[in-house]
């Protein structure tokens, strides 16, 4: 008998730390997507997450002049936190004076499938990155990032159209 519950007691034990084992710190697993803040990787965790996408930009094959890698990664991880609906990852991709206003975007939900030639603008650059809808396969629609170097010479995010 005592053997017995022994092994059970054993069969248990390795059972419930091998589900708590699973658990990833810091994500919450109630929403519909989540990033990790330090690797950028996306957890899908219902049927929402097929509701937008950024796996069709071609990142690796953007050859804009304007768009260099700091632009490249800054635009890359806000395009992957809209898509993630994570609003601390986009926080962190926009510029210390933006505030909360452009958490909005995060409620739309994009196939993103391009990144357009970028335009300078009054010591701006701007990239638009575009898209599809989800759910209308045929309204296209995109947004517009707007860079600008701070005082150190990074380049930050200052506003969203």
């Amino acid at each position: 008998m005592k053997v017995t519950l022994s092994i059970a007691t054993l069969i248990f034990s390795a059972t419930l730390l091998a589900a708590c084992g699973n658990q990833e710190p810091g994500i919450s697993h109630n929403t519909a997507e989540s990033a990790t803040s330090d690797t950028g990787s996306i957890t899908e965790t219902d049927n929402r997450s097929t509701l937008s996408s950024s796996d069709n930009v071609k990142w690796d094959e953007i050859k804009d002049p304007l768009i260099d890698n700091a632009i490249k990664e800054k635009l890359k991880a806000s395009v992957e936190a809209i898509v993630a609906k994570n609003v601390e990852a986009f926080h962190k991709t926009l510029g210390p004076d933006v505030g909360t206003e452009h958490d909005y975007l995060l409620d739309n939900p994009v196939n993103f499938t391009d990144v357009d030639k970028a335009y300078e603008e009054n010591g701006r650059t701007l990239v638009q990155v575009g898209g599809k809808k989800q759910g209308d396969d045929t309204k296209e629609m995109g947004y517009t990032f707007y860079f600008e170097k701070d005082k150190s010479g990074e380049w930050q995010i200052i506003t969203i159209d």
